[in-house]
């Protein structure tokens, strides 16, 4: 089999990733991940099995990274990994998920207006030089991603940018080596 990676950027993604014209993309795209996957398509089934074992998980998309995170006790890893990782191989980015997300991303996009820390961010990123990346209103709201066809522009997106030779995966665990690669390698 061939493959089209060679046609793919191999760097980190974040919000000076967003198209022009489509403003938060990137973050858009870390929330429908969470979303459900082929292998696990219930929505909640991922938060469900953190919290019931002691754990709790979320991500964040800054300028130039989007990182994403959990914490599960030791002995629930194995199925906490399998279900994080195949938000990376098998997304579902469904239709009803889409509207939903965008108005959770126009929420939280809303709440940042109150916190001085956001607002300095954004001045600094007004000051910026016009049409530079680091000018771009990454959080986007769902009036810049409320655009037609929104689930097939966050696939798109995701099929750019979410490829392997982009991506790091960092395991920390009471676990010996040879365990955890056991457990990660077939993920």
């Amino acid at each position: 089999a061939t493959s089209d990676c060679a046609n793919r950027p191999a760097r980190s993604v974040g919000h000076m990733s967003d198209p022009d014209d489509i403003a938060g993309i990137a973050h858009f795209c870390e929330h429908m991940c969470f979303l459900g996957s082929e292998k696990f398509p219930e929505e909640n089934a991922y938060r469900a099995l953190l919290q019931s074992h002691g754990g709790n998980g979320n991500a964040s998309t800054s300028m130039e990274n989007t990182v994403y995170h959990f914490v599960v006790n030791k002995n629930f890893l194995s199925g906490a990994l399998d279900r994080f990782c195949q938000f990376f191989v098998c997304p579902l980015f469904t239709e009803s998920c889409t509207e939903r997300d965008m108005n959770a991303v126009d929420s939280e996009h809303k709440k940042n207006f109150q916190t001085d820390s956001r607002r300095s961010f954004q001045l600094k990123k007004h000051l910026a030089k016009p049409g530079h990346p680091v000018g771009k209103f990454g959080t986007g709201d769902k009036s810049t991603l409320n655009v037609p066809n929104a689930r097939d522009v966050v696939m798109s997106f995701y099929d750019k940018y979410y490829v392997a030779d982009a991506m790091t995966l960092v395991v920390l665990s009471p676990l010996s080596h040879d365990e955890l690669q056991a457990m990660v390698v077939p993920l």
